[in-house]
């Protein structure tokens, strides 16, 4: 399968970068635009034709809310994101009515972004899995198999043993912030599968993760204790 286009819609360069790098980590998507206005979205929706849209609400030139609406009024089909850290009930329920996928409140967990990636992603399968679904995958399409907390499945790849080591691992750690590439030499896990099992901890709230931006380079993600 090729992977999904994605056009971030944000004007905070901070928290488009880590939008960018955490889409581009996934194995099914990839960034084709970045924007920081509405202007500049409506052009580059048009270019690239991206299929998913990540939207902020508040925009320098407008709304995202108003965003949406005005790409849809041009015939766009992508897929929209909200991302924001507006929590009002009347913002939530233009968004819920717009058909937006998702909606992430600032300030954004790493995994959580991951997790819309993946929603969206069954979301995609179970519709073009056939040209008739049944009841069973109408209801997961509208979200009415959650469980009654609300609660989300165990990702994929999260082996139990594993993170049952890293959580008694964490519990010897002082407050001293930690990365990815700390956690692998300690239990022997790659950079790559550490950070994963670091952003389920995250979701589960567990640890916490901040940008390092002091590095003279990229900014280095530094994990912190919350247990």
């Amino acid at each position: 399968m090729n992977r999904i286009p994605v056009m971030i819609v944000e004007d905070d360069l901070r928290a488009s970068y880590v939008l960018e790098s955490t889409i581009n980590q996934h194995t099914d998507f990839y960034v084709v635009a970045a924007c920081e206005s509405q202007l500049e979205a409506e052009l580059k929706a048009e270019a690239f034709e991206p299929e998913l849209i990540m939207v902020d609400i508040s925009l320098p030139d407008g709304s995202g809310i108003d965003l949406i609406k005005l790409l849809k009024s041009k015939g766009v089909t992508s897929a929209f994101i909200m991302t924001t850290a507006e929590r009002e009930t009347s913002t939530i329920e233009k968004a819920i009515q717009l058909g937006v996928m998702d909606y992430l409140v600032k300030p954004i967990r790493m995994s959580r972004v991951l997790q819309a990636l993946d929603d969206y992603l069954d979301f995609r399968k179970r519709l073009t899995r056939h040209n008739k679904i049944d009841q069973q995958d109408i209801d997961a399409l509208f979200r009415k198999n959650a469980t009654p907390d609300g609660s989300r499945k165990t990702p994929k790849g999260i082996d139990e043993n594993t993170l049952e080591k890293l959580t008694q691992y964490l519990k010897t750690l002082d407050e001293t912030p930690f990365t990815a590439e700390d956690i692998g030499d300690a239990i022997k896990l790659s950079r790559i599968t550490a950070r994963r099992y670091l952003e389920y901890l995250e979701a589960q709230g567990q640890v916490s993760m901040t940008l390092d931006y002091k590095t003279g380079g990229r900014p280095k993600q530094r994990y912190s204790k919350t247990m």
